[in-house]
């Protein structure tokens, strides 16, 4: 026996969307979640130092101690924040100088396949040797001052810049290049038009990186070149050789802070591009 049409209608009615989230909900995804993460890791911590014996548990200070001999410490947090001030221009100054010149490397090697076959393994090589063994070389040939810090941010952060543009680049669709030439589009027109706003959210996700990494950058420069105006690297070492493990520990978070920020940032910015036409940009519940 057939069954009823009007049965098999009811049975593929569309159903409505869920309503888009509201605020608080939005808000409680983005909170929780780190919220959760940071108190799992305050209770391994406060576990890892109630293992250790008394005489060495200065090594992990607790939040008694860090309130009295850091954060209270307003001649200690007025310093913290100058030093974080030089980190970030230093950061920002390495920033500068590595995104403009990968995006044009990125453009140049997705132009001339003869360019991305000889810039590209000196890429993957300069990312490989470790910058520390040529900082002696840099100290030689700059000195102690401001740039060698910011050539060294330079460094740290420019490998992510033109490999994540040129893979962005490459992944266009072919079909859309092919549309633009049928109608005899030249090259530039093709790479503004259509490359770039492919390839933007891949470059950013190569800028979260960079950012990320350019106040590590200016923290491990600072560690090798001491003089001249110091940040967060020099107040790590003067208070590591001090034994002022609270005021080390505050640097220490400090210098998240600024990398989560400087992330943020960029993730911020990429998503006010282009959350309103690329998935990568909207939110997920």
């Amino acid at each position: 026996m057939e069954k009823p049409v009007t049965a098999e209608i009811e049975r593929y009615q569309p159903k409505p969307l869920k309503r888009p989230p509201g605020f608080a909900r939005r808000l409680a995804h983005s909170l929780i979640p780190p919220l959760a993460m940071g108190i799992a890791v305050v209770i391994l911590y406060a576990a890892v130092r109630s293992g250790l014996p008394e005489h060495r548990q200065f090594l992990l200070p607790g939040a008694n101690g860090m309130w009295q001999n850091a954060i209270s410490n307003r001649e200690f947090m007025a310093e913290l924040g100058l030093r974080a001030l030089t980190t970030v221009a230093i950061a920002l100054s390495g920033l500068a100088i590595s995104i403009p010149v990968g995006i044009l490397l990125g453009i140049l090697m997705f132009r001339y396949y003869v360019a991305e076959k000889a810039v590209f393994p000196y890429l993957v090589a300069l990312q490989s040797i470790p910058i520390m063994a040529i900082i002696p070389l840099i100290q030689s040939a700059l000195g102690f001052g401001f740039l060698p810090k910011v050539l060294i941010v330079a460094l740290f952060t420019f490998f992510a810049i033109p490999t994540t543009l040129l893979l962005g680049l490459k992944s266009v669709d072919r079909n859309i290049i092919d549309l633009f030439r049928l109608q005899n589009a030249g090259w530039w027109v093709i790479l503004k038009k259509a490359g770039l706003p492919s390839a933007t959210p891949t470059l950013f996700a190569g800028l979260r990186i960079a950012g990320s990494m350019a106040v590590i950058a200016a923290i491990v420069s600072e560690l090798f070149f001491l003089s001249g105006k110091g940040g967060l690297g020099q107040l790590l070492m003067n208070a590591k050789i001090d034994f002022k493990y609270e005021q080390m520990y505050a640097a220490l978070l400090a210098a998240s802070a600024l990398s989560i920020g400087v992330y943020l940032g960029f993730n911020w910015l990429g998503n006010r591009l282009f959350a309103h036409w690329h998935d990568s940009g909207a939110g997920q519940e």
